[in-house]
């Protein structure tokens, strides 16, 4: 499978993904790599209904994904979400790789604390701080961009002072 872009958004499919980021990435499939997700039958009967019709679907866990990336040579096109830094560097960690990652969306929860505003779609904790930076030693470029057309920010620059 080739994974056209990788986007990290607490959100997973919303209206952005569908309306932007699958043109954008000509993505045939969307996988959501998730571990509460991959086992939410609500969760994913609703991430269902936001596909559109002819894009793929696939919910799988975290270590699923891994597995699905590494050992499937198929040349689909693919979309690839993931819910927080921490998943991503998750797939990383299991031997998959990609030049860029999208940095899209990271909600500021009111069920977690300190967490710092990068900008106003992007609030981080420490552990995600800390995710990010060793996703960037592994070589992977963190490009901060809400939807495609948005200048690309890079994502070291604005964690660098925390």
């Amino acid at each position: 499978m080739k994974v056209t872009h990788m986007r990290i958004d607490d959100r997973l499919i919303h209206g952005q993904i569908v309306t932007a980021w699958i043109a954008a990435s000509k993505a045939t499939t969307i996988i959501v790599a998730d571990d509460v997700a991959s086992k939410d039958a609500t969760q994913q009967m609703l991430l269902k209904l936001t596909v559109p019709a002819g894009i793929n679907l696939i919910i799988k866990s975290i270590n699923e994904t891994a597995e699905l990336l590494n050992n499937n040579a198929s040349e689909e096109s693919i979309l690839l979400i993931v819910r927080n830094p921490a998943s991503a560097l998750a797939l990383f960690k299991q031997g998959f790789r990609t030049p860029v990652l999208n940095v899209g969306n990271i909600s500021n929860s009111k069920s977690e604390t300190g967490r710092k505003c990068l900008l106003p779609f992007i609030y981080v904790e420490e552990q995600d701080v800390k995710c990010l930076r060793e996703i960037a030693e592994l070589g992977i470029s963190l490009d901060v961009r809400a939807v495609p057309n948005d200048k690309s920010i890079d994502c070291l620059s604005l964690i660098k002072n925390l």
